[in-house]
């Protein structure tokens, strides 16, 4: 049997191209789906790289908050301690100076007592002397309260009373008086 084949040699070559233009077109797709591919792996490479060395930093950072944690305890601890040390060295500062302040008052009271005046009671509140005592003459509790406004560690020197009484079978003058110690 004889065949006649009465396509044109132009719808051969069409024929022939279709298959291939999508051959072509496969190829074009497969090569730009493998690229696709290549840039999506390498992101996935690079983010993962990139996780990883954050993972890595954030472990570092927060063995540094732990070594810096422990600083900072050591420092609120010498803190702390340096609070009480400062607190005792100024407890011993008052206890000096409170230490000397009974001497002084009893040397400065003695020292301007006249001869026939004595000192019955005294007392001490914040700094401020109650004192009482007993004389001969109302002359003598002038010289005294006089002989303690002159000495510059008592201030603000005051007679409270002074009156007559009779203490056996004598007569004596009773007085009351009030002062301030100076601060040092």
């Amino acid at each position: 049997m004889v065949r006649i084949n009465l396509i044109s040699s132009d719808q051969i070559h069409k024929k022939r191209r279709k298959p291939i233009e999508i051959q072509n077109q496969l190829i074009m797709g497969s090569v730009l789906l493998a690229l696709l591919v290549l840039l999506l792996g390498s992101g996935w490479i690079l983010l993962d790289r990139k996780l990883a060395s954050l993972e890595t930093e954030k472990t570092q950072k927060l063995a540094e908050i732990e070594v810096l944690k422990v600083q900072i305890k050591e420092v609120e601890n010498y803190e702390r301690d340096k609070k009480i040390v400062s607190e005792r060295i100024d407890i011993i500062k008052q206890l000096r100076t409170n230490q000397a302040m009974p001497v002084q008052l009893l040397d400065g009271i003695s020292a301007g007592i006249p001869p026939r005046v004595w000192i019955v009671g005294m007392t001490e509140n914040a700094g401020t002397i109650d004192l009482s005592g007993r004389s001969m003459t109302n002359g003598e509790i002038v010289d005294f309260v006089n002989g303690l406004r002159e000495n510059p560690y008592f201030k603000e020197v005051s007679l409270a009373e002074s009156r007559q009484e009779k203490e056996g079978d004598v007569l004596v003058y009773a007085f009351k008086l009030t002062f301030s110690v100076a601060s040092s």
